[in-house]
């Protein structure tokens, strides 16, 4: 290993240069990509030219947006309640799978699952106001929502 890919390998991964990764994130440039047809790739090249793509999508992923305050998982899950037209309880894991059909969510079911019971939480510290209507067990404040039953 160099010193670029001992620099890269410490930039991507050491928790204390979480403000360095802030702006390694931000100076990505689109359409900057490794050269997959050579043999070797280097660890700086794998850092700087891949995994900033997964960490760009993962920011994505997990801040929500500015404009409406979802993420976009939580947005799939309420244009999947719009268009099925809820009205009567449905069970989380028959939901999850009718998500998955329409919206093109592939991030697998138990994230899918928590996202749903999370808008249906209501006690005090859920830090949400319930958009789905919690017929069943989801949750208390004393376990802080983790004593919620399994999707069925």
């Amino acid at each position: 290993l160099g010193d670029d890919d001992n620099e890269a390998i410490d930039l991507a991964f050491r928790k204390t240069r979480a403000d360095d990764r802030k702006e390694w994130i931000n100076s990505y440039q689109d359409g900057t990509h490794v050269d997959h047809t050579q043999n070797h790739i280097p660890y700086y090249d794998f850092v700087h030219k891949e995994l900033v793509q997964f960490a760009k999508y993962d920011v994505s992923r997990s801040v929500p947006s500015v404009v409406d305050g979802f993420k976009p998982s939580q947005r799939k899950v309420l244009f999947c309640a719009f268009k099925k037209k809820l009205k009567n309880d449905i069970k989380v894991a028959q939901f999850v799978g009718y998500i998955s059909e329409q919206s093109a969510y592939h991030h697998g079911e138990t994230s899918l699952e928590n996202t749903i019971v999370n808008l249906a939480q209501t006690f005090v510290g859920s830090n949400n106001i319930n958009l789905l209507f919690p017929s069943g067990q989801f949750g208390t404040r004393l376990m802080g929502g983790k004593d919620h039953a399994a999707a069925r």
